[in-house]
Protein backbone atom coordinates (compact mmCIF):
# COMPACT_ATOMS: atom_id res chain seq x y z
CA UNK A 1 0.00 0.00 0.00
CA UNK A 2 1.63 3.39 -1.08
CA UNK A 3 -0.24 7.03 -0.68
CA UNK A 4 -2.81 7.54 -3.25
CA UNK A 5 -3.80 3.80 -3.53
CA UNK A 6 -7.64 3.47 -3.71
CA UNK A 7 -8.50 0.33 -1.06
CA UNK A 8 -11.37 -1.38 -0.09
CA UNK A 9 -12.07 -1.06 4.14
CA UNK A 10 -14.22 -1.99 6.86
CA UNK A 11 -14.77 0.42 9.36
CA UNK A 12 -17.35 0.49 12.49
CA UNK A 13 -19.81 2.98 12.83
CA UNK A 14 -21.34 5.37 10.50
CA UNK A 15 -19.33 4.04 8.06
CA UNK A 16 -19.84 0.61 8.56
CA UNK A 17 -19.93 -1.62 5.26
CA UNK A 18 -17.28 -2.16 3.34
CA UNK A 19 -16.12 0.99 0.88
CA UNK A 20 -13.77 2.36 -1.02
CA UNK A 21 -10.86 4.67 0.50
CA UNK A 22 -7.52 6.44 -0.44
CA UNK A 23 -4.42 6.09 1.68
CA UNK A 24 -3.28 9.34 2.64
CA UNK A 25 -0.05 8.44 4.91
CA UNK A 26 3.35 9.29 3.84
CA UNK A 27 4.44 6.23 1.84
CA UNK A 28 8.15 7.48 3.83
CA UNK A 29 6.37 5.70 7.03
CA UNK A 30 6.23 2.53 5.86
CA UNK A 31 5.23 -0.77 8.21
CA UNK A 32 6.53 1.09 11.17
CA UNK A 33 2.77 1.75 12.21
CA UNK A 34 -0.12 -0.28 13.10
CA UNK A 35 -2.94 1.90 11.67
CA UNK A 36 -2.66 3.62 8.35
CA UNK A 37 -4.26 7.41 7.41
CA UNK A 38 -7.22 7.35 5.00
CA UNK A 39 -9.70 9.05 3.79
CA UNK A 40 -13.18 7.20 3.05
CA UNK A 41 -14.68 7.25 -0.25
CA UNK A 42 -18.55 8.08 -1.18
CA UNK A 43 -20.64 8.08 -4.26
CA UNK A 44 -23.02 10.16 -2.38
CA UNK A 45 -21.15 13.82 -4.51
CA UNK A 46 -21.86 17.36 -3.27
CA UNK A 47 -20.67 19.74 -6.01
CA UNK A 48 -19.74 22.26 -3.80
CA UNK A 49 -17.54 21.03 -1.26
CA UNK A 50 -14.54 22.28 -2.13
CA UNK A 51 -13.08 19.93 0.55
CA UNK A 52 -14.49 16.64 -0.99
CA UNK A 53 -12.29 16.14 -4.24
CA UNK A 54 -14.53 14.37 -7.01
CA UNK A 55 -13.02 10.99 -8.79
CA UNK A 56 -14.03 9.97 -12.00
CA UNK A 57 -14.65 6.58 -12.53
CA UNK A 58 -12.44 4.72 -14.43
CA UNK A 59 -10.08 1.18 -14.55
CA UNK A 60 -6.92 3.14 -13.13
CA UNK A 61 -8.69 4.11 -9.74
CA UNK A 62 -11.08 0.54 -9.58
CA UNK A 63 -13.68 2.81 -8.93
CA UNK A 64 -17.26 2.12 -10.69
CA UNK A 65 -19.14 5.44 -10.24
CA UNK A 66 -18.03 8.51 -9.91
CA UNK A 67 -17.49 9.40 -6.25
CA UNK A 68 -15.92 12.30 -3.84
CA UNK A 69 -13.05 11.76 -1.29
CA UNK A 70 -14.34 12.59 2.34
CA UNK A 71 -11.28 14.46 3.06
CA UNK A 72 -13.39 15.95 6.20
CA UNK A 73 -13.68 11.97 7.87
CA UNK A 74 -10.07 11.11 7.22
CA UNK A 75 -9.04 8.54 9.85
CA UNK A 76 -6.36 6.45 11.48
CA UNK A 77 -7.76 2.81 10.17
CA UNK A 78 -5.82 -1.00 11.35
CA UNK A 79 -4.32 -2.42 8.98
CA UNK A 80 -6.31 -5.42 9.03
CA UNK A 81 -9.18 -3.33 7.96
CA UNK A 82 -7.71 -2.74 4.94
CA UNK A 83 -8.67 -5.89 2.40
CA UNK A 84 -7.44 -5.05 -0.54
CA UNK A 85 -5.71 -2.18 -3.32
CA UNK A 86 -8.29 -1.82 -6.26
CA UNK A 87 -6.54 1.58 -8.45
CA UNK A 88 -4.69 4.34 -7.76
CA UNK A 89 -5.01 8.19 -8.24
CA UNK A 90 -4.05 9.54 -10.90
CA UNK A 91 -1.51 13.13 -10.49
CA UNK A 92 -4.46 15.64 -10.89
CA UNK A 93 -6.97 14.04 -8.63
CA UNK A 94 -4.02 13.73 -6.40
CA UNK A 95 -2.83 17.44 -6.21
CA UNK A 96 -6.61 18.06 -5.89
CA UNK A 97 -6.56 15.67 -2.58
CA UNK A 98 -3.20 17.50 -1.47
CA UNK A 99 -5.38 20.78 -1.43
CA UNK A 100 -8.21 20.19 0.00
CA UNK A 101 -5.96 17.87 2.89
CA UNK A 102 -4.00 21.41 3.83
CA UNK A 103 -7.44 23.50 3.96
CA UNK A 104 -9.29 20.37 6.44
CA UNK A 105 -5.80 20.24 8.72
CA UNK A 106 -5.20 24.13 8.66
CA UNK A 107 -2.20 24.39 7.17
CA UNK A 108 -3.42 26.26 4.23
CA UNK A 109 -1.98 29.82 4.62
Amino acid sequence: MKRGDVVVVVVQGDLGRPRPAVIVQADELGDATTTVLICPITSDVTEKLPIRPIVEADAGNGLRIRSQIMTDKMLALRRDRIKQVVGALNSKTSEQLDRALLIVLGLAR
